[in-house]
């Protein structure tokens, strides 16, 4: 009888076990700078060269850049290592 209980409780434990560490890997699903593909406009660069770009759909990230200026378009992640770099407009 006891070898039945404790059989259950180690077959119940494995079975949460197994559930639980699938949930948390289910819920590491934010990507990290150098894995987002993004476009935006830089909206204050500081005196370190650190400038917060912010996207179309409203989210900020801080980027290092050289050269960056407050109104540029930038384009980041494009190149898979999450470099960004300013988006040149071609004129006709």
């Amino acid at each position: 009888m006891v070898h039945h209980v404790v059989q259950s409780v180690t077959q119940a434990l494995a079975v949460g076990l197994v559930v639980a560490s699938v949930a948390l890997a289910a819920g590491n699903l934010d990507k990290t700078l150098s894995e987002e593909h993004f476009e935006g406009t830089v909206i204050r660069v500081d005196s370190k060269g650190e400038a917060t770009i912010k996207t179309t759909e409203g989210r900020e990230y801080n980027v290092q850049g050289l050269g960056m200026q407050v109104g540029d378009k930038i384009e980041c992640g494009r190149q898979r290592d999450g470099r960004c770099e300013k988006i040149t407009v071609k004129t006709k």
